[in-house]
């Protein structure tokens, strides 16, 4: 244990700079001072980075060409990291002019249907943070990265809702006490009333708010009926992440942000409200580099001018 405490405090340096604000200090950008860097959610590039021939420094390098300055990982088909190892995925990063801030795993496994459990049993399962919660903060600091984000969990029941919630709080103490912090991320269901509460209040209203946060998806939120802005009325300071996302007016499939109907510029006016440090746009389904591409083109034209 003293010797990880000694790595700790050597690496601390990178991981509380992921921490802190990154638009306070050096302004590389005019508009830096006004909202965090733009940042990428890796998942939208899964079908760069997920073959079994990927480049990854190469596409860490395109991705910083299109002015993504942030990166958040996610699991995909090479496993985490893109099959690096922690350090060495944080160095290519840094190496690109790049910053790792947070990294998704899952959380509550959901148990499969009887008619494929067999199957499912016998694959190599993924790490989760019920089962792998000191490994994923291990990873974490190893590679100074500030965040550990949950990225969906079992929510169906008001059980496994509970359970969840026992899983974020051990996550979020775990975390605090390697100076990293936890966020869950949602989707719609979070917002679903099960037993006449979500999982989303419940999550929010039995955790301390000081070690389990919420990465807010805007576009998901949308989707769910609710408004971002009075979220963050409700619970300021607890949306210190957000997924910039977009959804068509038509399919409300995911598209390049100021495509769809999500109300970005009210979003943004009020972002102070909900404590937001960091920012990653996420395209499901994005076909291209362009895609995301087009998204930092319209953020910085129509939001951080």
């Amino acid at each position: 244990m003293s010797d990880r405490r000694l790595f700790l405090k050597a690496a601390g340096v990178l991981a509380i700079g992921s921490i802190l604000p990154q638009w306070t200090g050096c302004k590389p950008l005019a508009y830096a001072a006004k909202f965090p860097p733009i940042g990428l959610q890796l998942y939208t590039l899964n079908f760069l980075l997920n073959t079994p021939n990927a480049d990854t420094a190469l596409v860490l390098k395109q991705i910083a060409d299109i002015g993504i300055k942030e990166l958040e990982t996610a699991t995909g088909g090479n496993g985490l990291y893109y099959g690096q190892k922690p350090k060495v995925f944080a160095k290519m990063a840094k190496d690109a002019g790049l910053t790792w801030i947070g990294n998704h795993i899952g959380g509550l496994p959901r148990n499969p249907p009887a008619s494929v459990s067999a199957t499912a049993n016998a694959r190599p399962r993924f790490r989760n943070l019920r089962d792998n919660v000191q490994e994923i903060v291990d990873d974490a600091a190893e590679g100074g990265c500030g965040w550990v984000i949950c990225s969906s969990s079992a929510i169906s029941t008001m059980d496994e809702i509970k359970r969840t919630t026992e899983v974020f709080v051990k996550a979020g103490d775990l975390a605090a006490s390697n100076n990293i912090k936890f966020a869950y991320h949602n989707h719609q269901s979070e917002f679903d009333p099960i037993e006449g509460v979500s999982a989303f209040d419940y999550v929010l209203k039995n955790t301390d708010k000081n070690k389990v946060f919420m990465e807010l998806d805007l576009a998901w939120a949308t989707a769910a009926g609710q408004d971002p802005v009075a979220l963050f009325a409700k619970y300021p300071g607890r949306f210190p992440l957000w997924h910039v996302k977009d959804l068509d007016k038509i399919t409300g499939r995911p598209c390049p942000v100021g495509t769809g109907k999500v109300d970005f510029k009210n979003i943004f006016t009020n972002s102070k409200l909900s404590g937001v440090k960091h920012t990653f746009i996420e395209q499901d389904g994005a076909k291209t580099i362009e895609d995301p591409a087009s998204s930092v083109k319209w953020l910085k034209e129509n939001i951080y001018s």
